[in-house]
């Protein structure tokens, strides 16, 4: 029982080490040997600027001010806001305003579909050399699009990924830690990009050159299809930070670790259709950092489960008694930061990877009890 629990405890503690820091690492050493240069030039191709809503009446308008805004010539960009069957405000906001412009253009969904769905039907009807998609609730920099389409300069980059800078503000402990995750994901992307082709994109706002998706199913986020799609067809996708989106987190601790189970349960899906999706065998690379970079950080609290069972059973060898109880005051923490209103940014950086974790679990439990996801479900 004793040699089971120590194998169990350690091969959990150095996957758990090499998915948060290890990976890191090797992706830092295969940057200095293989580089891939990317071709940028300035360049204004067509874009179709494609806004996903459902139910968006804060935001909306002031969405669509922003873009409206944006450095990218206008006879060069058009608005289109899909309502996936919005039962607020939403649909009459925007309609008011494509009044006044007529580079707004509302395409309502007759039924609820998902954002999928709504995404794949504005690419179908409107014609541009390029898609972006940005949420309602995102805000881009004046000149987030120019920047991110000059990647397009090159013929091998599919699609586009930007950098991310959170805004605080509405009470939400974990907001610190969560400015803190995005900094360390993105540099994660700056190197995957550096290397070949990044494993994700983000949601949020991403570019995708025209013509070459497959057509994606209605539970799989383009988030996740998109790369992996691309690379299987010899397109890159990359990062861009010179293009800089503007994102507040959910409005409460819960909340956002609510939206980590709804990652994992979204995930499940896009696992389900990736062997059709890519080829392992041709993308051996892309699939290793894919399994890393996502796959497996749906899994890290079954990982992090098995390494506290494991090291109950070793509770008299010091290091496995130090590990228990520095979760316990991780968790410990963790309570604390949600008491507080405007926790340290070392402590929200503790409380949102730990609800990070209480989420995915609880994500991980849901499905084993039957829980699917058939669409995104927004948490505001």
């Amino acid at each position: 029982m004793i040699i089971a629990a120590r194998i169990v405890f350690w091969c959990s503690i150095g996957l758990m080490l090499y998915i948060l820091f290890g990976h890191g690492v090797l992706l830092t050493i295969l940057r200095v040997f293989f580089t891939k240069p990317i071709n940028r030039k300035p360049i204004t191709p067509s874009v179709c600027f494609i806004i996903p809503a459902y139910n968006e009446e804060k935001c909306i308008s002031d969405k669509l001010e922003n873009t409206l805004e944006l450095d990218y010539p206008e006879n060069k960009l058009m608005i289109v806001v899909v309502s996936d069957a919005s039962t607020d405000d939403t649909d009459r906001i925007v309609k008011a305003l494509a009044d006044k412009n007529r580079r707004i253009v509302l395409l309502r969904m007759a039924v609820r579909g998902g954002r999928t769905n709504g995404i794949e039907e504005a690419m179908r009807r409107y014609k541009a050399d390029a898609y972006a998609v940005s949420d309602a609730n995102v805000m881009l920099d004046k000149k987030a699009l120019r920047e991110a389409v000059t990647n397009f300069a090159d013929p091998h980059v599919g699609a586009v990924t930007v950098r991310f800078i959170g805004l605080g503000g509405k009470g939400n402990p974990t907001e610190k830690g969560i400015g803190g995750y995005w900094g360390y994901e993105q540099k994660f992307r700056w190197m995957e990009s550096q290397i070949c082709s990044l494993s994700f994109i983000s949601g949020s706002f991403n570019v995708v050159r025209a013509g070459l998706l497959d057509r994606a199913p209605a539970n799989v986020t383009h988030d996740h299809f998109i790369p992996a799609n691309l690379v299987q067809k010899g397109y890159r996708s990359v990062y861009e930070p010179k293009s800089i989106v503007y994102e507040y987190p959910a409005e409460t601790s819960w909340e956002e670790a609510m939206i980590r189970g709804r990652n994992f349960l979204m995930g499940v899906n896009f696992m389900s259709v990736l062997p059709g999706t890519l080829k392992v065998r041709e993308h051996p690379w892309f699939f290793f950092n894919l399994l890393i970079r996502k796959i497996l950080r749906w899994f890290f609290p079954v990982f992090m489960l098995l390494s506290l069972v494991g090291a109950t059973f070793l509770i008299q060898e010091i290091i496995p008694s130090l590990y228990l109880i520095l979760v316990g005051i991780g968790l410990s923490l963790t309570g604390l930061m949600v008491i507080l209103k405007n926790p340290p940014r070392l402590l929200s950086t503790i409380g949102f990877f730990f609800l990070s974790q209480i989420g995915l679990m609880w994500g991980i439990i849901q499905f084993i009890f039957g829980k699917r996801i058939i669409y995104w479900e927004p948490p505001r």
